[in-house]
């Protein structure tokens, strides 16, 4: 769905511009050095240079109608191929129809017709509604001269008969069109379009100068300015473009990534991280560093770099989130920098030397916003459609089908009664994705499917997903009662673990009860979830999911790590006792409710607790464990040493815009970090 705004009136407007300072030439004419050619659209009113341009850069040669008051022109076949120029249909008060400043109707009128702004359709940016940022697709390129050079140039055309829009053709006509095209130019701009204007035949792209566009000199300190010209005297590293470093420096614009940087055997890509992001808001500079052969083969580690961060690689600055391949007499020492606008990239101590280069033009959204889509893609394929909530024959033949896989789970030792147990005991060959706490926050479970390889790794049996329990009941004080997207929550994680039986693990948590004992600000979660499926899906549906309860584990282990819902149990666990843990209703509600002792629960857990926990499953001390349930703080989704017990960690996945997993990147169990995205385009009508 797109935005239909306010915005100015198409009074002749006196545009603030600013010249672009870092420009490149195309075919010898001067572009903003972050327009890629295929993203150009050139328009204006008549006259105002559209064709002579585009002749000069090989542009399309047709020209292209866009009528902005239609929804979806942005998907307009007329803008497949670029750069082309584009006349604008705009709507006017008092007409049904969008016009084109050449049109009779406006031609004629005997005023100036009133521009309709608030029927302009808005693309959506990413996130919102859509997963591509559409208005970051296109860069409009306003042709905007003086009033009196495009009627001097009209009435030339005039006299030669080659454009018959030109008969009559007044001064007062041709600065009624530019102001409209200004004030569409203005409004375009603030609603974060990419817009440049020429507001000269043969001149110069300028952008629009808006309030808070250039802060007060004075705000910046002596340093931040001494840093800022230092840039300038950084070489720039150009698209496409190659540069060898032996003690030296360059910086890479943000817009000319990805570049692939190489030290001695090892290779490290940084890449622009474009998040689908909430209110028309995409994030656009932070940075990712990868080894490229293991993002491509195997879950992988990385490193973010938001502004103003920095990394270092070599001898003493190795980043456990990415395996570096550099032999132990190769000691080369790099630096990586973000410096908002630009990545810095410094030689500072490598005999070998450095190399940075850019990487083939990814087009829109680059090869990790590409890679992030087609596993979207795949999740909607394995749901059968989009995201809604299943209809309730089809829902409870899921779920049936679910119970029965559970009955067979091959890594779940049997209990006393010769079903699978509560314990599950991975081989190692199977690398962990823990995830906390969701609360029916779909967006995360979403960008965790979407992320890495962790779709691909359990495909090939080579990866589990594991869920600490609480996948519903919204977290949001003003929706706690809201039961529908907890329904969905679950039919998606249901579809998964039938198409990965084994491979994708739902371990039992507090909120994963029919109980009166589940409950949040007065609300009797646990009863309205029980009513709520009934109503919705029938008395059999919610038998089958109390039979989930019933055979779902408690906890899942491997060589290396330890993870259930709450805490460690406490007053003795054995691992004969977690397999057969229906015999045990305390030892269900410990694993499930235990929380850290704190000044406020001093009836809780200890660094003892863990610690023997560990023990009695077969664990080194040193092996972590890994739990969810209880955040740390209001804002955190990983918290490391929890409690200040070390090798004891948590993990909380109903975060609004980020959502963590703790996972093997090598030898180790480490924290990875996402920005979540908004999928609701995902979620069907």
């Amino acid at each position: 769905m797109a935005d239909r705004s306010s915005g100015p009136q198409a009074e002749e407007l006196d545009l603030r511009l600013r010249e672009v300072q870092e420009l490149q030439l195309i075919k010898g004419i001067p572009f903003p050095r972050r327009v890629r050619f295929r993203q150009l659209l050139v328009t204006g009113p008549p006259g105002s240079g559209k064709t002579t341009l585009m002749r000069a850069i090989g542009g399309w040669p047709d020209e292209g109608y866009i009528d902005l008051s239609q929804p979806n022109w942005w998907r307009s076949r007329q803008l497949t191929f670029r750069p082309r120029q584009v006349h604008l249909g705009f709507p006017f008060r008092g007409h049904p129809r969008a016009l084109a400043l050449f049109e009779k109707e406006w031609v004629t009128s005997p005023t100036t017709p009133e521009l309709a702004p608030e029927r302009i359709y808005l693309p959506p940016s990413a996130g919102r509604w859509s997963l591509r940022n559409w208005r970051k697709r296109y860069v409009f390129e306003f042709q905007l001269p003086p009033a009196d050079k495009v009627f001097a140039a009209r009435q030339e055309r005039s006299c030669r008969q080659t454009h018959p829009v030109d008969a009559e053709v007044s001064l007062d006509q041709v600065r009624s069109q530019l102001a409209v095209y200004s004030a569409v130019a203005q409004f375009l701009d603030r609603a974060g379009l990419l817009v440049y204007i020429r507001d000269d035949f043969g001149g110069k792209p300028k952008r629009i100068r808006n309030i808070g566009d250039d802060p007060p000199t004075r705000t910046r300190s002596k340093r931040s300015r001494e840093r800022h010209a230092g840039m300038s005297e950084i070489p720039l590293l150009e698209r496409p473009g190659s540069d060898r470093l032996v003690g030296t420096k360059v910086r890479v614009g943000l817009w000319d990534l990805p570049v692939e940087i190489t030290v001695g055997p090892q290779k490290v890509q940084a890449h622009p991280e474009l998040i689908p992001a909430r209110e028309s808001e995409t994030r656009t500079q932070s940075v990712i560093l990868l080894d490229p052969e293991e993002y491509s083969t195997r879950i992988s580690g990385f490193v973010r770099l938001e502004p103003g961060d920095r990394t270092r690689i070599g001898k003493g600055e190795e980043d456990y989130q990415i395996s570096l391949q550099l032999p132990d007499d190769i000691l080369p020492r790099l630096q990586i920098a973000n410096e908002g606008e630009w990545l810095k990239v410094s030689d500072l101590d490598s005999p070998t030397g450095s190399t940075v280069s850019t990487l083939e033009d990814p087009g829109e959204g680059g090869q990790l916003a590409r890679d992030r889509a087609q596993r979207l893609e795949r999740v909607l394929e394995i749901y059968g459609g989009p995201l809604r909530p299943l209809e309730r024959t089809a829902a409870l033949t899921v779920l049936e089908a679910v119970n029965d896989n559970l009955e067979r789970d091959p890594f779940r030792p049997p209990d006393s009664r010769g079903l699978p147990g509560g314990l599950v005991e991975l081989p190692a060959r199977l690398t962990p994705v823990i995830v906390g706490d969701l609360h029916a926050n779909l967006d995360n479970l979403l960008t965790i499917l979407s992320e890495n390889r962790f779709v691909e790794e359990m495909a090939e049996d080579r990866a589990v997903v594991i869920l600490l329990g609480d996948a519903v009941h919204l977290e949001d004080g003003d929706r706690i009662s809201e039961m529908d997207s907890s329904m969905l929550m679950m039919d998606l994680i249901f579809k998964f673990m039938l198409a990965f039986p084994g491979r994708f693990i739902y371990l039992l948590g507090n909120h994963d009860s029919f109980s009166h004992e589940v409950t949040k600000e007065g609300v009797e979660q646990g009863r309205l979830w029980k009513r709520s499926l009934r109503e919705e899906r029938g008395e059999r549906y919610v038998e089958q999911m109390q039979r989930f309860y019933d055979l779902s584990p408690y906890i899942v282990m491997s060589d290396d790590f330890l993870c259930c819902h709450a805490g460690p149990p406490m007053g003795g666990v054995s691992r004969e006792k977690v397999i057969d843990i229906q015999r045990h209703p305390r030892l269900q509600h410990q694993l499930t409710w235990t929380r850290l002792k704190t000044p406020g629960k001093p009836a809780g857990y200890t660094k003892s607790e863990v610690v023997a926990f560990k023990k009695a499953m077969g664990l080194a001390k040193t092996d972590p464990l890994i739990v969810s349930h209880t955040p740390a703080d209001e804002k955190g989704t990983v918290w490391i040493n929890v409690g200040g017990v070390k090798h004891h960690h948590l993990v909380y996945g109903a975060r609004l815009g980020k959502v963590a997993v703790f996972t093997r990147v090598g030898s180790r169990i480490v924290p990875l970090i996402y920005f979540s995205g908004s999928y609701q385009e995902l979620w069907g009508d």
